[in-house]
């Protein structure tokens, strides 16, 4: 089975059409003011305009409220929303698109927790969170990132991660085109996502580092 992949961070058309041209699955565009990826929210709209119906656009938070996230969704166009300043687990349920909610690897029984209470509330799917027919909201998918937060470059200490299941979850932080393949064969994750790992410089990505990285994340196959 394929990794899946996300190209984050993403504050240009020409860099999400690369992204999805490479093979990515999504792309992410950042709302949180402070970020060196911010995207204004007239911008993304603009973005997701230009790309093919269906294309998989997550808006990254962090200490958004629920209204303002709702909000920037119906405005922009987003196709789903990923959590990523430490929200509570009940956060990300009740939403009719897929959710993405961040866990910092800041203990190895932290991203353990994580993936157990997951496990316990929404059987494995094999597919990035699509709500069924009938129900809107499922578990969110963990995004396990490092303590440092999102766009920091930093990797995830690996001997932290050894020895537990990230079948079901996505793995962030500090991942590049030269060594996604090792730690996609280390660790199986489901997927994995990357942002300063494909620039020229912050929030400007670099076309063929996109495409080298989705053809490395995909180089070793997940077990079915």
């Amino acid at each position: 089975m394929a990794t899946w992949v996300k190209i984050c961070g993403v504050t240009r058309i020409e860099d999400a059409r690369a992204a999805l041209d490479s093979g990515a699955d999504a792309i992410g565009i950042n709302f949180w003011p402070a970020s060196k990826r911010y995207c204004e929210p007239s911008r993304a709209r603009d973005i997701v305009a230009g790309l093919s119906p269906g294309a998989l656009v997550y808006g990254v938070f962090l200490g958004a409220s629920r209204d303002e996230i709702a909000a920037i969704v119906r405005d922009v166009g987003l196709t789903g929303v990923q959590l990523h300043g430490g929200e509570p687990a009940g956060e990300g349920e009740g939403w009719d698109i897929p959710v993405i909610r961040a866990v910092a690897a800041t203990t190895r029984d932290a991203v353990a927790a994580a993936l157990e209470m997951r496990a316990r509330r929404e059987p494995a799917s094999g597919e990035i969170q699509t709500p069924r027919p009938g129900r809107i909201g499922t578990c969110p998918r963990i995004l396990v990132d490092n303590a440092a937060g999102g766009g920091s470059g930093v990797a995830v200490d690996a001997a932290l991660l050894d020895g537990i299941d990230l079948g079901e979850a996505i793995l962030a932080g500090g991942l590049t085109p030269h060594n996604v393949a090792a730690s996609v064969a280390r660790f199986r994750p489901f997927g994995v996502d990357t942002a300063g790992g494909v620039e020229s410089a912050p929030g400007i990505k670099d076309a063929r580092k996109i495409e080298a990285f989705v053809r490395e994340a995909r180089a070793t196959k997940r077990p079915h």
